[in-house]
């Protein structure tokens, strides 16, 4: 079987598969019942287009005898079965205690089509052929993936890419700079994304369209939007060729045209990822465009993005919609509409958000004790150094400052903790440091507003 091993890792399937149908036909029992389960795994690894043969050559293999109890048979068995959708109570008895690497590894498949992700990384094990081993590392990197360790399934992948030949190694290696990317690592993903490059001869077109969509995230991450913009128009020039047009090319690259101020060309770019999307796709789009036309003034048209967004079907950040929705009705001046959306979007659990805006209500209309608990409420409940945060700290400084410095020490507090998070060029930065340094005077002189 040296040969057929060599020539999977190889990549020649169709060498590999005639040498083992040859030897499930012509050789002795146990050489035609081992060759027919090898089979079984080559077909396996097609997913479910590989299911029926696969299928087929567990059958033959099941009817030369002995296999009833055999661990990598039940694996394979199980996986496929596991693939088809059928639950654990058919799935998970199949399974007998073994060491063998290869029907371990065939458990784990199994297991990540159960979404039991967590037993996959302690399923799998060294030892298996050159074939299985970097597909082992590429099974661990979607488990961690979907466990949303990022950095680590990033390191799975370069080891399953360290093992891979050729186009696969390309494809682990795109894997591992996209996992780089949410990790928050763009270094790492550039260093990545090179080494894809030198993997293989010559992209093909939708190939380098991904790679250079990661480029353009990569170069953003690390605040070269320019570079980003060159990477993103490569992108959609080779989507172009491949004919395969994702809605989250176009919706980078308005992100990219927002970072460098360019808000007509960004909303642009928005509409022709909102021409692509489907289904789901189409209400992330609109959140991205409410919150550019929110963030650009454009109140109406914020409103106008946000209310379409919140007429699709099972958005997964409804609440936080709905809090931008209220935010571009408070803009307007629309308080009763605006309180009532931030009441609902709380509902549904985006607090921090709501009581913000209704902090702002309350302030617009001089009820400064009303406005100050709303913010303080939002700080609590705020990640810090979110957007929600960062606003809610300034509005309790600048609020206890406007109720004529009452609490010093809160105001010394939080405008320290807000300050490293806000631009030295925000006006907001000027007007803490001056809400700061009065405070620090007062509790110098020991003092006491009224």
């Amino acid at each position: 079987m040296r040969g057929v091993l060599e020539a999977l890792h190889q990549g020649d399937y169709d060498t590999a598969m005639e040498r083992l149908t040859r030897t499930a036909l012509f050789g002795r029992k146990e050489e035609a019942r081992e060759a027919l389960l090898l089979l079984a795994e080559v077909h396996s690894l097609y997913g479910e287009e590989g299911l029926e043969k696969a299928h087929q050559a567990l059958e033959e293999a099941y009817e030369l005898g002995d296999l009833e109890y055999n661990p990598l048979y039940r694996a394979l068995l199980a996986e496929l079965l596991a693939l088809e959708g059928r639950g654990e109570r058919e799935v998970l008895p199949l399974f007998l205690p073994s060491e063998d690497p290869r029907a371990r590894y065939h458990q784990a498949q199994a297991l990540f089509y159960l979404g039991r992700f967590e037993e996959v990384l302690t399923t799998l094990r060294q030892g298996l052929p050159a074939f299985l081993a970097w597909r082992a590392e590429g099974l661990r990197g979607r488990a961690l993936e979907r466990l949303g360790r990022h950095a680590e399934a990033a390191l799975a992948y370069e080891r399953g890419a360290e093992l891979a030949l050729g186009v696969e190694r390309y494809w682990l290696l795109l894997d591992a700079a996209a996992m780089w990317l949410e990790a928050g690592e763009g270094e790492r993903a550039l260093l990545a994304l090179e080494e894809a490059l030198g993997a293989v001869g010559e992209e093909g077109a939708e190939d380098a369209a991904t790679r250079h969509y990661l480029l353009a995230r990569a170069h953003l991450l690390l605040d070269n939007p320019n570079r980003a913009l060159e990477a993103v128009r490569e992108a959609l020039k080779w989507e172009e060729e491949s004919g395969h047009k994702a809605y989250g090319t176009p919706l980078l690259e308005g992100q990219i045209l927002l970072r460098l101020g360019r808000y007509p060309e960004a909303m642009a770019a928005f509409q022709e990822a909102l021409n692509r999307a489907e289904g789901a796709e189409r209400a992330y789009v609109l959140h991205e465009m409410g919150v550019a036309a929110l963030d650009q003034g454009a109140y109406l048209e914020a409103e106008e993005y946000l209310k379409a967004l919140l007429r699709e079907e099972g958005y997964a950040y409804r609440a936080q919609a709905l809090a931008d929705l209220a935010e571009a009705l408070y803009r307007q001046g629309r308080y009763g509409e605006a309180e009532e959306v931030a009441r609902e979007a709380m509902g549904l659990g985006a607090e921090a958000a709501g009581e913000l805006i209704l902090g702002h209500i309350a302030y617009d209309l001089m009820h400064l004790e009303e406005a100050l608990g709303h913010y303080r409420k939002a700080a609590d409940l705020a990640e810090e150094g979110s957007r929600e945060w960062v606003g809610a700290q300034e509005m309790v400084v600048d609020t206890l400052a406007q109720l004529g410095y009452r609490s010093p020490e809160e105001i010394l507090a939080r405008a320290e903790a807000v300050l490293p998070h806000v631009h030295p060029a925000d006006e907001w930065h000027e007007a803490l440091s001056a809400y700061r340094e009065r405070a620090a005077a007062l509790l110098r002189e020991g003092r006491r507003p009224n």
